[in-house]
């Protein structure tokens, strides 16, 4: 997780003709969680799994997905579905979406997910359906 941070100074010109005025950014690495978000590979009638990898460096609390788009002929209902407490750094937490899917065709999916720290994080996948039966590759 990169932060910048603007650092500002003043600089006094000899015989005190004026000031100027110097701004530097400096980048700085924060650990904090960092995610990797898809579809695990299944045949289900539950839905898609959708898989959750913390990738950064400290604890995500209280991950949840808040928002699943999905394009193709699928009627669904989206609601905010909860994947566990705690994803700790390098590990994977995986979940159904709590609703019901129901379709036919091959589809495309975006899924966005963000925890306690504020972190948020995107990913997608396809599949294919056929009324409950759901083939992610």
């Amino acid at each position: 997780m990169m932060k910048k941070i603007a650092i500002i100074s003043l600089v006094f010109l000899m015989g005190g003709q004026g000031i100027s005025l110097c701004i530097a950014e400096h980048t700085m690495n924060q650990p904090g969680p960092e995610f990797e978000v898809g579809f695990e590979t299944c045949i289900s009638v539950h839905g898609p799994e959708i898989y959750v990898k913390n990738i950064g460096d400290a604890t995500a609390h209280n991950v949840k997905l808040i928002d699943l788009t999905i394009h193709g002929f699928i009627v669904y209902n989206n609601r905010v579905t909860s994947f566990r407490d705690e994803v700790e750094q390098g590990h994977t937490a995986f979940t159904y979406p709590n609703s019901l899917f129901v379709g036919f065709g091959i589809f495309r999916a975006t899924i966005t997910v963000t925890c306690d720290e504020g972190v948020t994080g995107t990913g997608s996948g396809n599949g294919i359906i056929f009324g409950p039966l759901i083939f992610v590759p």
